[in-house]
């Protein structure tokens, strides 16, 4: 497997669209006619549906790229080739056999959603991890 890359989706929520009508009260300093309320066609921080519905945008993107849910866990996309295997974690890493084919996923990615590709990773969700030619290390 090639490194672990991180890799960062801009705005995560506003990427996604609603599937149902949700209404919010208007924000302060934001003037609308009294008794009327905000309807959202995006979602937004904070809201309950946001999570699901920007999973639901991502999952369709990086399927159609040839990446499969991994039975273990959803938030794990696979893609298997003649030339290895390549594993996403939701929008956050990257890692493979296939050095062209990650670089192609992302250029993929970075057409649908304003991306950044960050250093390499060393820390993730409070873990260590250090990369040597014989594997990874995790503390």
């Amino acid at each position: 497997m090639s490194g672990l890359s991180r890799l960062d989706v801009k705005n995560v929520f506003l990427n996604s669209e609603l599937c149902e009508e949700v209404y919010m009260q208007p924000p302060p300093g934001y003037s609308v006619p009294e008794g009327m309320v905000c309807c959202l066609h995006r979602s937004l921080y904070g809201l309950k549906q946001a999570p699901r519905a920007w999973f639901q945008r991502f999952a369709s993107a990086v399927t159609a790229d040839g990446f499969s849910a991994s039975t273990h866990d959803p938030a794990l996309f696979v893609h298997t080739s003649s030339r290895g295997r390549t594993l996403l974690y939701v929008d956050h890493i990257i890692t493979g056999d296939d050095s062209q084919y990650i670089a192609f996923v992302k250029a993929c990615l970075s057409e649908q959603f304003l991306m950044s590709d960050l250093d390499p990773l060393r820390y993730f969700l409070g873990i260590e991890v250090s990369s040597t030619p014989l594997g990874f290390y995790l503390s």
